[in-house]
């Protein structure tokens, strides 16, 4: 009798609370747990949000590209009566939920999947507190009302502890007492809170990291008795094959800088291209959140050891490569967007002097000059306000492109070699098994298709591109 998979197994019949599950991260994870996972129940704390209830965000959600796929090998009935939204708000007390929802939670869930959190990386002290760190508090405290919790997974980031150039999978000392923080921003007001972020973020490049590295000091408290683990992406970009190659919905950190650049609009960024970057696939990322998860729990009935961290960074692998590489993507074979605006070219500048005045003249003079001719065209795009947000956002990026960090990941390829061979084919998360090439060209084709929203019919325009580069 063949082996079975034992992470398969884990999830069969059980039930699933899951926040965050409207963002890019958590598409991926419903995705995955209901292709192939056999759960009982997801239960989604959403809230409402331009004028759509929880529920109907849900629908909505499955609509999207992600599930396709899924949907043209199963029923999709079924499968949709599998989740359940709970209507709630990570930055409210109890995250918003009534009496009702966390007696279900107690009730039925088995695992939780934290991966809600406020991600503008330009963020208001007070609102990434709030949202960051107090909801991260507030369902650790519903979590311990569940009667057969098996595992609780914190979804962090790598660079939550990025004053460290090595970061290793441990807890790091907090840079504030996550209680006092928490009090200090629901009794001293938003405003004063963040007169005193300077204060306060010393050190950390922004709010968002600043909140996630005192959101994980929540889960060493004494009265913490549950499975618990903190799982640390790096940077997550397009997948590799899950549900479709190439798919993506998020445009932060350097999918936004390819796709602007791509795009014509964004010819130069504060960056060192000599030092390497970790990205690493969505659908990888997935994978190996859920064979973490299995370990969580194994780690636990055998020890019940203190929670336990994961970096999910590309070290060792093939994607650890020079950010030039990505400057340099005019040489795959990929489908151009019509969307372009001028051809595409992009500089990496580490000298902060340099890049200021490069900026100025590759970059805001042109934005300048041609918007004459797109005012011409009939096209309703204000240059001005272009240049304005891709400069806001290359500054808030620039901490990450100048600086080079070695993420240990020594705990999660432990995990790849406990799995089976069944386990390793369902659940792949081994970078090195990555065609490279193929990866950057579906990557790239995925932004056309899935963001630009544009046909993939190879057309004048992409033949102009490759007789040029030619």
């Amino acid at each position: 009798m063949s082996e079975s998979s034992v992470v398969k197994d884990f999830f069969k019949g059980k039930c699933v609370l899951l926040t965050g599950g409207t963002g890019f991260f958590g598409k991926m994870i419903v995705g995955k747990l209901l292709s192939c996972c056999e759960v009982e129940k997801i239960y989604l704390v959403v809230r409402s949000k331009k004028g759509q209830s929880p529920k109907e965000r849900v629908e909505k959600l499955l609509e999207d590209p992600v599930f396709e796929k899924l949907f043209e090998s199963q029923d999709k009935h079924p499968l949709a009566e599998k989740m359940h939204a709970f209507e709630g708000d990570l930055s409210k007390k109890q995250l918003g939920l009534t009496e009702c929802d966390i007696k279900i939670i107690s009730d039925k869930v088995s695992i939780v999947f934290h991966c809600g959190a406020f991600l503008n990386m330009d963020a208001k002290l007070h609102d990434a507190v709030i949202t960051n760190v107090r909801g991260t508090s507030e369902i650790i405290q519903i979590s311990k009302n569940i009667n057969d919790l098996q595992a609780f997974l914190l979804i962090s980031t790598a660079y939550s502890n990025c004053r460290e150039r090595h970061i290793e999978e441990k807890f790091y000392k907090s840079p504030i007492d996550s209680k006092l923080l928490i009090s200090m921003a629901e009794h001293l007001g938003p405003d004063f809170l963040n007169k005193l972020s300077t204060q306060f973020t010393g050190g950390w490049p922004n709010s968002y990291v600043y909140s996630k590295a005192v959101a994980e000091s929540l889960l060493l408290s004494d009265d913490i008795h549950f499975p618990a683990g903190i799982f640390r992406p790096t940077i997550v970009t397009s997948t590799v094959s899950e549900p479709v190659p190439g798919w993506s919905d998020n445009l932060y950190g350097p999918l936004g800088i390819i796709l602007y650049s791509s795009a014509g609009l964004l010819r130069l960024v504060h960056a060192d291209g000599k030092i390497k970057s970790h990205i690493v696939p969505g659908d990888m990322c997935i994978n190996a959140l859920l064979c973490m998860t299995w370990d969580v729990n194994t780690t636990w009935q055998k020890s019940g050891a203190i929670p336990k961290v994961y970096n999910f960074s590309a070290k060792k692998s093939k994607l650890l490569v020079p950010m030039n590489n990505f400057a340099d993507f005019t040489k795959l074979e990929y489908i151009n967007f019509k969307a372009a605006m001028w051809y595409q070219v992009l500089f990496l500048v580490k000298t902060k002097y340099v890049y200021n005045i490069l900026k100025f003249l590759i970059q805001t003079v042109p934005a300048y000059l041609i918007q004459p001719l797109i005012s011409l065209t009939g096209r309703k795009l204000s240059m001005k306000r272009v240049n304005t947000k891709l400069n806001k956002t290359v500054a808030v990026l620039s901490y990450f492109l100048i600086n080079e960090w070695d993420i240990d990941n020594r705990h999660v390829l432990e995990v790849w070699q406990k799995l089976n061979v069944h386990d390793r084919e369902i659940f792949r998360f081994d970078l090195n098994s990555i065609e490279t090439e193929t990866y950057y060209r579906n990557l790239m084709n995925g932004l056309k298709k899935y963001t630009l929203k544009e046909n993939m019919d190879e057309d004048q325009y992409h033949r102009l591109r490759v007789i040029n580069k030619r």
